[in-house]
């Protein structure tokens, strides 16, 4: 025997045993949890889990079946599999929850795990507020995950979660990849994916139906950079795409495409109220169809205000949206601020077709939350009658923009405070288009 058919005999006799111990899947069953309605697995879940980590890491499997939890724990170089069939369904009592902030799933300073499958996770998210949809004493967020680096979530339904469903804090490298999340649209703040101080952040080829936002970025004390959303279906009861109102740093060089967004109140909202920069964010190949149960809708806003009276102005600047089909009786809502004016704004290839006519006389401009009090120092510009009400802004193009109306329009195409090198090319009204 040569010496090298020796070490290679070394290595796979000497570590195989070990490495196929990592390789095997643990699965729960085997460490006493009860696929039925009643029994509370917890125990057996997380016995699960820790076991795995501890031999080097691996993958713990459900199998088909309902397994009922409180609180888990994720580790690091463990990976969470569910079958089809199998549904990990989160305890209705609260007192199966455990932490000062009680969530479901959590896990904080992790490397390389992943949650995936074709099975389910199920928040019980309506035994969690009261039949007018109250928020009672709740998990929330449902799934918090702090400081994790190499995640990947895949596959996975997510559904009726009684708070925010994913909540990424301070964390980079993550994949979110063909999974769903869908919370009834009633549902007190069931956002989708909250990304907060995070970066480098995927998620694609994913269906988001919530009660709130469906993909909400924040930047609290850290910057929010390269977080990239593709071919996507998106559905909210307040905003598909939202950025702020946590924006006290920067949000930047994101990327938002081929995404289809339906039945929201904005489809893209950025409330500027802490005092941050959102800056070199593009948004692309969409289409928005509002179709929402709110008077007033709007397709796109973005807005500069501040919350509370002695912060500083934030800053919106070098942002562009092309290549976009809007389906919406409402209006597109773009301010920026006496003090903090918006910058080098593009918008090119837009076509926006108003079924109906939408009375804006009353309006009153969005907070981001209903619980923030305008200022006297609030610019709002939401009563003006327009399709495109555009105030405080330096520098905005508007290229290759079509406008489809009923042909009974309270409203005129524009309306204008304080913008200066408005620049339109191509430019057209087609009147009377739905009829």
């Amino acid at each position: 025997m040569s010496f090298l058919c020796g070490c290679i005999l070394i290595l796979l006799f000497g570590f195989g045993f070990n490495s196929k111990e990592n390789q095997r899947p643990y699965t729960i069953i085997n460490f006493g949890a009860t696929a039925n309605d009643t029994t509370l697995d917890t125990e057996a879940i997380q016995k699960a889990i820790q076991s795995c980590y501890d031999n080097g890491g691996g993958t713990v499997y459900i199998p088909a079946g309902k397994f009922i939890s409180g609180t888990l724990t994720l580790k690091s170089q463990v990976s969470i599999h569910l079958a089809a069939g199998a549904i990990l369904q989160a305890s209705t009592s609260l007192s199966d929850y455990t932490g000062e902030k009680p969530s479901f799933i959590r896990g904080e300073d992790l490397q390389n795990l992943s949650i995936s499958g074709d099975g389910i996770i199920d928040g019980a998210g309506d035994t969690f507020w009261d039949e007018d949809y109250k928020a009672l004493e709740r998990p929330e967020p449902w799934i918090r995950l702090t400081n994790c680096q190499n995640m990947t979530i895949e596959g996975v339904l997510f559904r009726n979660s009684p708070s925010h469903t994913i909540r990424l804090e301070k964390s980079e490298n993550v994949k979110f990849r063909g999974i769903s999340i869908i919370n009834p649209f009633f549902g007190p703040n069931t956002d989708g994916i909250d990304l907060v101080d995070s970066k480098n952040i995927m998620i694609s080829d994913s269906f988001i139906s919530t009660g709130d936002d469906a993909i909400c970025l924040k930047s609290r004390r850290d910057t929010v950079e390269s977080i990239v959303v593709n071919n996507c279906v998106l559905e909210s009861d307040d905003a598909a795409i939202k950025f702020g109102t946590g924006s006290y740093v920067a949000t930047r060089f994101c990327s938002f495409s081929n995404i289809v967004i339906r039945k929201t109140r904005y489809g893209i909202s950025l409330f500027m109220l802490d005092g941050g920069v959102f800056e070199h964010n593009n948004f692309t190949n969409l289409i928005i169809e509002n179709d929402s149960r709110h008077r007033y809708e709007y397709p796109i806003f973005i807005d500069v205000d501040k919350r509370v009276p002695d912060r500083a102005y934030g800053m919106i600047r070098n942002n562009s949206f092309s290549n976009i089909k809007i389906i919406s009786d409402g209006k597109i809502l773009v301010s920026g601020h006496p003090e903090s004016h918006i910058k080098n704004l593009t918008f090119s290839n837009i076509t926006f077709h108003a079924s109906t006519e939408t009375d804006f006389s009353g309006a009153k401009k969005p907070r981001g939350n209903k619980n923030y009090p305008k200022l006297e120092t609030s610019i709002d510009l939401a009563a003006r009658q327009a399709y495109f009400t555009l105030g405080y802004i330096d520098d905005v193009l508007m290229k290759d923009i079509t406008l489809y109306t009923s042909g009974h329009s309270l409203r005129k195409e524009f309306y204008t405070e304080e913008v200066t090198v408005f620049e339109k090319d191509n430019f057209k009204t087609i009147d009377g288009s739905w009829e």
